[in-house]
């Protein structure tokens, strides 16, 4: 049981009904870890995620927003889905983080959190003031995940859940009502292991508890705008949307089981389309293609030069030859990178 006070559980388990993993709650006192945030900014390690700059004192203090906030239910849903193995996967699947493969997190997320709090004001027989929040919204999630005893926040800052686990989504039910938090939270359990930090091949994880999103290939791939920094590209190695690295080495995982939600699954659409296929791909075509999809989110020029450089890496001759048609391409980010892959084809 996550809260301190047995006469919630049915609040928790209306959670769980709703479709959510696990459930727990959480005080809306300003955060205890505020520091370390300025510090990471003052870093420059938001790289061009701006909104972080901009959102840091409501993410330190909730209620400088949402002033009527006394409660923060957390939920968790899991996403780890057959097949592990991602090299048994075709198509562009094969080169997705897992958490990319099906449905659109946000969505999915919201509501299951949507159904939490319509069951809740059944139950109450009134209804109760309240916001969903995932982590598009301004608001230290992984925080209030630890503070509702879910999980403890490992060395590569993933919540990591109490018996293993880092294959999970966060959501947020913001709510007006007093309700006692969890009553004990997990310590770090990571000891001296120092896998992420030594298996990031962009070294994104200069130490324990920091992520450096300017060299991290799950940012260089989907917030990153403009070119990437050359020095990078070997280092992103297949990955072209989003990255798993520092969660498929951490022995929390080893033995996780899949059982992610149903719409996590792979799409098969994924499977059918290639690198060349993508890097081949108009922009109108790519909106049809990834509409309302995680993959939008870099938008056409985004994907297709991360596409490129994959291609390169792997030495894909069919994306080295798509990669000649982009060379006057309008977008300067691409035909860069496509010169950069032309380079590399001749250099061999």
């Amino acid at each position: 049981m996550s809260s301190a006070d047995s006469g919630t559980e049915w609040i928790l388990a209306a959670g769980r009904l709703a479709g959510l993993s696990d459930c727990g709650i959480a005080s809306c006192a300003p955060s205890e870890h505020g520091e370390y945030l300025d510090a990471w900014i003052a870093e420059g390690a938001q790289g061009a995620m701006a909104w972080m700059t901009r959102s840091a004192e409501i993410r330190k203090n909730l209620r400088s927003k949402w002033t009527w906030a006394r409660s923060a239910l957390v939920g968790v849903l899991d996403y780890l889905t057959e097949p592990r193995d991602r090299e048994d996967l075709g198509g562009l699947a094969r080169h997705l983080s897992r958490y990319a493969r099906g449905a659109d997190y946000h969505d999915l997320l919201k509501q299951r959190l949507a159904g939490w709090a319509e069951a809740l004001e059944q139950d109450l027989g009134r209804s109760f003031r309240h916001a969903l929040l995932v982590d598009t919204s301004a608001v230290l999630e992984r925080e209030l995940a630890l503070r509702a005893g879910l999980g403890w926040i490992g060395r590569n800052t993933c919540l990591i859940g109490p018996r293993g686990n880092s294959w999970r989504f966060i959501g947020v039910l913001l709510t007006d009502l007093e309700l006692p938090a969890a009553a004990r939270r997990l310590p770090e359990r990571c000891g001296s292991c120092r896998a992420c930090l030594d298996a990031c091949p962009t070294a994104a994880l200069p130490r324990p508890h920091f992520v450096d999103a300017t060299r991290c290939i799950s940012y260089l791939t989907i917030e990153h705008r403009g070119s990437i920094p050359v020095e990078l590209r070997e280092g992103m190695g297949d990955w072209l949307f989003g990255c798993d690295i520092c969660q498929e080495v951490c022995p929390w995982n080893r033995r996780v089981e899949a059982g992610g939600a149903a719409e996590f699954r792979v799409d098969p659409r994924y499977e059918e389309l290639s690198l060349a296929d993508l890097v081949g791909l108009d922009e109108s075509a790519f909106r049809e293609r990834f509409r309302k999809t995680p993959l939008a989110r870099p938008k056409r020029v985004g994907l297709v030069r991360n596409a490129l450089i994959v291609g390169a890496n792997l030495g894909d001759p069919a994306v080295l030859k798509a990669a000649r048609k982009l060379l006057e391409d309008p977008e300067e980010s691409l035909r860069e990178t496509a010169r950069w892959v032309s380079d590399r084809d001749l250099d061999g």
